[in-house]
């Protein structure tokens, strides 16, 4: 729903209506916006009205199509002026869930154009150019701004490129899910009614009040005294007492209205043909069809309507029921905006949603392939193209053309089919997303992310790929172990977990897990690494690993004997308790700590630290509380003892030797000096890893300081270490005239022959250096060697590096390598390259970044069409 032009117009008028329309359908959006803006929940209702205060004195000078780019200029023109304080203590974890209220915090953390930016363009989809209008920024600037804090908070979470995205996705449904307080919770002194009413500029025009609901003659009429002038809200016709403000609802049902519903029924019934591009005959052959004409003969049978025929709410809420069940999927969506639906609906909508795009996906399907002949030169570059389908649909049998134009109605996306020359359909859950009542079911969420991928896999194999399919097989496995009410939506979803999880380890005919050598492919490595970093998934998968890995990926005594039910066995076993006890780590237990580094001195570890720079014996530091071993850590690092604290560090394959740590070796600034309080609770993030437990501690700072912000691992007997990160920073501005050199006689040798030899103990910064040479000098080929997957040709090479601003290495300022942490690989690191350039003459850098792959190699940049 939306203001329709009129409406829009009228508004200035004095419409209460109009006016009223408007606030009723924004107020919720306008104050989510105002809360992902940075505004606290406390302060949302005085913001609020505010903004709103100065956009009602605008509104006879603001053109409709202008609107809303206007209100969006006035929070922003707001949030500047006040400088609102990110309060962690007291800000109430509003979004549900932990992980999402972290995420909100760091995003709240962010310089206020980066917050801004990110805020419009990921979470509200403004376009560039709309929200260059608003923030008054360059469209480079805005690209420059959003890269930065991206960055920032997935270092910040130490998260990589597919879980941010992951992270970002779930925020925004609970933003969605998120109610914000409405501006009239806010007691307002008697004195804005005066301002706003001499304010006013037009003279308020006595309309009819519109008949609504409860909620708008009560809360919208007390917030339009409030915001925009008792004279504008108050109508000078008195409403009759003893009248309802609600319609009055008919105490029985009458044959008209029974007959007013069978007529909207058959009208869903005459024109959903047409609208799903199939003839009628096709349409009633449909089973959804013909369970609803049953269902339908049963509402409108004499005994239903005698039932309820004193119940005339009951009925129509019944008779809504059977209209979704009869509508397509577009018009099932459309109907929750039209028809009063109850929460405890919301699973059965679904389900019926499910069904029935489930029979119209294999429906179009079977089209697609009955027609596969005709579509057989749909391609671009040799390749099956989707958009060139949708786009010459004028080209085919009518009978698929009227399909294919239809596919929105079906809900539904064709793509093409991974492992087949054809095309295939899959939902398209986008629209369900976006409504409110279904975000507000706790399960639907999760529910509609595995709808949106189903099927998973056919006879041919996976339809994913194996990262996905590892990413949805893990979050199925949390839903089973975290439901605490039943759900029909978690139905089957047990079944679906044990299949697609035997299908990663054990294949079929046609998905050969093993290459011709009899070695598990490295995409299954891989994958049964990445699914080993959950409780009953790891204790199926270590004992294969381990034993796979020592055969060199040959043989495992434990994958031969595994069998289908012993996954449900682990998943019983770890909600009764039992699994903890069977696993590495698995009873590890975090207890929450919390110090305040004001006057810290060490003092509580000087003993323990002094016995272990003697003897560097890791057995001293068994049950020694995280918390302590970090500060150990900084405490070698404030008296600059780099021997001990090395041994402080985990091993790593990115772990240099002792003799190397100390000649790199520069102080890094102190935690004492730099951090207000450091903080350790039992629901910090904890992240498996085989047989590794990653935390990650909070160390609250004023001034953001990346090298404090550390991980730590224990892999047994409880000893916990810091989790080594690897830094290389290169100043390109004549400071290191030495790594200059070393990228320009490495690039002399490995462009001639691409040999790897001279590439075998290069330095990650240094491998970036070689590729951004390469681009310096033109050389696509070298530059594909070193990022490696990009299948281009050579001459759409220049439009590539011109679409992600690949630079020279000439143009470049600073270059910096970092490492990561991330569970989505076996090693459980990855990296990424920062390179800062300027602008013409302008002494201001700017912020670029790429991201780095360890392999078998050595490190190589990756490949950019991947992220």
């Amino acid at each position: 729903m939306s203001l329709t032009k009129d409406d829009y117009n009228n508004a200035p008028k004095g419409d209460n209506a109009a006016f009223s329309k408007w606030i009723d359908y924004k107020l919720p959006s306008f104050g989510r916006l105002a809360f992902q803006l940075g505004v606290p929940v406390r302060e949302l209702p005085e913001f609020q009205r505010l903004c709103l205060l100065q956009f009602q004195k605008e509104l006879h000078q603001i053109e409709e199509n202008q609107a809303e780019v206007r209100l969006s200029q006035l929070m922003v023109d707001q949030l500047y002026q006040r400088d609102f304080q990110v309060e962690n203590s007291e800000e109430p974890n509003v979004l549900g869930f932990k992980e999402d209220n972290d995420l909100h915090r760091e995003l709240q953390n962010l310089e206020i154009d980066q917050r801004i930016s990110i805020v419009f363009i990921h979470f509200h989809h403004y376009s560039l150019t709309t929200t260059c209008l608003i923030i008054e920024k360059t469209e480079q600037q805005i690209e420059e701004l959003i890269t930065v804090g991206m960055q920032t908070i997935q270092e910040k979470l130490n998260l990589n490129q597919a879980q941010q995205k992951q992270r970002f996705s779930m925020l925004e449904k609970s933003y969605h899910r998120f109610m914000p307080p409405l501006p009239l919770e806010k007691e307002v002194p008697t004195s804005l009614e005066q301002e706003v009413s001499k304010s006013s500029e037009f003279s308020p025009v006595p309309q009819p009040i519109r008949k609504k609901t409860s909620f708008m003659l009560g809360a919208a009429f007390i917030f339009l005294a409030t915001v925009v002038g008792a004279s504008f809200a108050m109508n000078e016709q008195p409403i009759e007492s003893g009248k309802s403000t609600e319609q009055q609802q008919p105490e029985t049902i009458t044959d008209e209205k029974l007959a007013e519903w069978r007529e909207q029924y058959e009208d869903i019934k005459k024109t959903s043909p047409g609208r799903l591009g199939i003839s009628a005959e096709q349409y009633e052959k449909l089973d959804y069809v013909e369970r609803a004409d049953e269902e339908m003969e049963l509402v409108f049978s004499k005994e239903k309507v005698n039932s309820l025929k004193n119940n005339p709410l009951e009925m129509e809420a019944t008779v809504n029921r059977l209209f979704r069940k009869i509508e397509t999927p577009q018009g099932m969506v459309k109907s929750l905006s039209s028809h009063d639906m109850l929460s405890s609906e919301t699973e059965e909508f679904l389900l019926l949603y499910t069904s029935k795009t489930d029979e119209l996906r294999d429906f179009v399907d079977k089209l697609l392939i009955k027609y596969q002949s005709e579509l057989e030169g749909i391609e671009v570059m040799e390749q099956l193209s989707t958009e060139k389908l949708m786009a010459q649909s004028h080209n085919y049998p009518d009978e698929l053309q009227l399909v294919v134009r239809a596919m929105p109605e079906y809900n539904l996306t064709v793509i093409v089919h991974p492992n087949k020359e054809r095309f295939r359909a899959v939902r398209s859950v986008d629209l369900l997303f976006g409504q409110q009542l279904i975000n507000s079911d706790p399960y639907a969420s999760q529910y509609l992310s595995w709808l949106g991928g189903d099927p998973f896999l056919d006879d041919s194999g996976f339809l994913w790929g194996l990262e996905q399919i590892t990413e949805q097989l893990l979050s199925m496995e949390q839903a089973l172990l975290q439901e605490e009410t039943d759900t029909s939506l978690y139905d089957g979803i047990d079944i679906a977990y044990q299949q697609i999880f035997w299908q990663l380890v054990k294949g079929n005919e046609n998905t050969a897990i093993f290459d011709k050598n009899g070695t598990v492919k490295l995409e299954y490595q891989n994958a049964w690494n990445r699914i080993a970093s959950s409780n009953p998934m790891a204790y199926i998968m270590l004992p294969i690993l381990d034993e796979m890995e020592a055969s060199g990926w040959t043989t495992s005594k434990s994958y031969e004997q595994l069998e289908f039910h012993h996954l449900s066995d682990a998943v019983d076993m770890e909600k009764s308790g039992e699994l903890a006890t069977k696993l590495p780590n698995g009873d590890l237990m975090i207890e929450d700590a919390l110090v305040d580094m004001k006057d810290f001195d060490y003092s509580r570890i000087k003993d323990l630290y002094n016995s272990f720079k003697t003897s560097h014996d890791l057995q001293l530091l068994a049950g020694v509380p995280p918390l302590d071993v970090l500060f150990m850590y900084h405490y070698a690092n404030e008296i600059e003892d780099s021997e001990t604290q090395w041994y402080l560090l985990a091993e790593s394959p990115l772990k240099p030797t002792l003799k190397v740590y100390q000649q790199q070796w520069r102080q890094i600034p102190k935690i004492t000096e730099k951090a207000r309080w450091v903080e350790l609770s039992a629901e910090s993030t904890k992240q498996r890893i085989k047989e590794k437990i990653y935390i990650y501690p909070h160390v609250d700072m004023e001034d953001y300081e990346e090298k404090l912000d550390l991980m730590l691992v224990t892999e047994k007997n409880h000893i916990w270490q810091i989790d080594y990160r690897h830094f290389e920073h290169r100043d390109l501005r004549g400071g290191d005239q030495k790594f200059k050199q070393q990228v320009e006689s490495m690039y002399k040798a490995f462009a001639t022959s691409h040999e790897q030899r001279y590439l075998e103990n290069a330095k990650p910064s240094e491998i970036a250096g070689l590729f951004f040479k390469a681009i310096e000098e033109a050389d696509i080929p070298t530059a594909k060697q070193l990022m490696p997957g990009l299948d281009i040709a050579d001459e759409e090479f220049l439009a590539f590096s011109e679409m992600y601003n690949l630079l020279p290495l000439s143009e470049l300022v600073e270059l910096t390598f970092k490492s990561h942490f991330t569970s989505f690989v076996s090693s459980g690191y990855d990296g990424s390259i920062e390179t800062k350039y300027k602008l013409g003459t302008s002494e201001s850098t700017h912020e670029q970044y790429f991201y780095m792959d360890k392999t078998e190699k050595g490190w190589r940049m990756r490949n950019i069409y991947k992220y």
